[in-house]
């Protein structure tokens, strides 16, 4: 359990680390005031943002983002919150795809650990160990697809 615990504190503590440097990425010479939107947010309103645009509080704005010329400008009113939405899906993807790859693995690993064990007590109490990590691991990559919607309802959007 405290293995368990200590993975979970580990992950917060990555997860905290990345996000500040994810959002200071995007240049060193000024704070852009706008962003790259690189998955749809829906907000259940009209100021949804597609895949490709760009958000920002006015089109003059809009055009330093290095984005494509036509691109539609989004979430005038809060182009910020759009920004923070993007950063938390970005980094919750990463989180999805890296904690499901680990997940196949530990299966993987395990049930070859399990094939092997010949009945040695031991060697299937390792396996077993191993298919409770990945079980664990598919738990977090699930609450990291979940955490947006959350962001979301906190912030109200």
């Amino acid at each position: 359990m405290k293995k368990i615990l200590s993975l979970l504190v580990l992950t917060v503590l990555v997860v905290s680390l990345v996000a500040p440097v994810a959002v200071l990425a995007q240049g060193t010479d000024k704070i852009k005031e706008c962003c790259n939107i690189g998955q749809p947010i829906d907000t259940g309103d009209s100021n949804a943002c597609i895949k490709g645009a760009i958000a920002a509080p006015d089109s003059v704005a809009g055009e330093g983002c290095g984005g494509a010329v036509d691109a539609a400008v989004c979430g005038k009113a809060s182009w910020g919150m759009y920004c923070l939405l993007n950063i938390v899906y970005t980094v919750t993807n990463w989180i999805f795809y890296i904690m499901m790859i680990v997940v196949v693995i530990l299966f993987v690993v395990a049930g070859a650990k399990y094939m092997m064990s010949s009945g040695d007590p031991e060697k299937t109490k390792a396996a077993k160990g191993l298919i409770i990590y990945g079980i664990v691991g598919l738990v977090i990559a699930l609450i990291a697809r979940l955490i947006p919607s959350v962001v979301k309802l906190i912030v109200g959007m």
